[in-house]
């Protein structure tokens, strides 16, 4: 095994119940020193950086930087800090945690380097144990994306973006991703935007939209034009 491999293969960190601990503060540590951690949603797999570092996630991606990243955060009340909420708390906590990212107006306690592009952003909190507790322990949220190159398909393994791995400073390795869906979560989450009071508008199918929409109309909401994606 060359130096190189086995450096490589020290970054990866499998995820069990033995090692969740160990793997929260390896995380933290590498993402409160500026590093970018690949790591398990309810979707598929992800990179995500602090906030002040969300120009690392471009680079590794190849990512157009008009092209916005969305958040991680670890509860429905944060909701109101980084975005303008559009919906009540109880309409968020049946959406989130879940497979589903909510689109409001930015705040205006988000950098303005973050998303410069647009005025919206994207938040989520995935049904993930590991990332609630991980964006818990953090003075700021996660901007996040898929570990892909940008044009790829979404990975529901490690194995799938091994080719990035290089450029991770950590990679949390919690096996397949929906196993007994198949193919289904690839689809990542289902984008709602929610930026118009009383409305509704699916920016992304993705893997949750029948349940979403289900949601979002029970809770009095109207759908404007569909964009699906």
């Amino acid at each position: 095994m060359t130096a190189s491999t086995s450096n490589v293969i020290e970054k990866v960190i499998r995820l069990d119940r033995n090692t969740f601990e160990s793997a929260l503060t390896c995380a933290v540590h590498v993402l409160n020193n500026g590093g970018v951690v690949a790591l398990p949603t309810d979707t598929v797999y992800g990179i995500a950086s602090l906030l002040s570092h969300s120009d690392k996630l471009y680079n590794i991606k190849r990512r157009n930087p008009e092209k916005p990243l969305g958040l991680f955060i670890s509860d429905v009340e944060q909701v109101r800090k980084w975005g303008v909420q559009t919906v009540d708390m109880p309409t968020l906590r049946r959406l989130l945690p879940g497979p589903v990212t909510l689109v409001f107006d930015r705040s205006i306690r988000l950098p303005s380097a973050f998303n410069p592009a647009t005025r919206k952003v994207g938040i989520r909190i995935p049904e993930s144990k590991f990332v609630q507790e991980l964006c818990a322990r953090l003075e700021e949220p996660l901007a996040q994306t898929s570990a892909n190159l940008s044009g790829s398909a979404s990975p529901l393994s490690v194995q799938e973006f091994s080719g990035l791995w290089d450029e991770l400073d950590l990679v949390i390795d919690a096996g397949a991703i929906g196993s007994e869906a198949g193919d289904h979560k690839r689809e990542g989450s289902t984008v709602v935007d929610l930026t118009l009071d009383g409305t509704y508008s699916i920016i992304r199918d993705g893997s949750a939209r029948i349940p979403t929409e289900h949601i979002l109309r029970d809770s009095g909401l109207t759908a404007t034009t569909d964009f699906s994606c």
